[in-house]
């Protein structure tokens, strides 16, 4: 009786570990990136998907072309969102978030993106308590 009470749990036991062993598997992490961090070495993440994050260039979006910069620090990568769409609350001069490919096209890196995500504006909004 006792045996059969511990091969059920071990059983069960053996399972669960295996179905969350498969989850953990599965779930491909986000890790994101800056600009700067991107174009120290583009080349390394040449034809990838990265999910990459930067402030819109301001006078750089191109509604028409589906166009737009971000920019870093130092270094700027041109957008490409005509595989996404803008949410709601993009504007220029806005920290931003982008998934999406990053290929050099004539000489000149390109993220293709897929996802455009902005932030809730109060994160990134000094709090005055005077």
């Amino acid at each position: 009786m006792v045996t059969n009470k511990f091969t059920k749990l071990l059983i069960i036991g053996v399972s669960m570990f295996s179905i969350l062993f498969l989850m953990l598997l599965s779930v491909d992490p986000d890790i994101q990136y800056s600009v700067d961090d991107i174009m120290k070495d583009p080349d390394e993440y040449d034809n990838l998907d990265i999910f990459v994050r930067g402030e819109v260039v301001n006078s750089s979006l191109s509604l028409s072309e589906n166009f737009f910069n971000i920019s870093g620090i130092t270094y700027v990568i041109p957008v490409d969102y005509s595989g996404a769409s803008l949410p709601e609350g993009f504007h220029e001069g806005l920290t931003i978030a982008i998934k999406g490919k990053f290929v050099k096209v004539d000489d000149e890196w390109t993220l293709f993106a897929t996802e455009v995500i902005t932030g809730c504006p109060s994160k990134y909004e000094t709090v005055d308590n005077s």
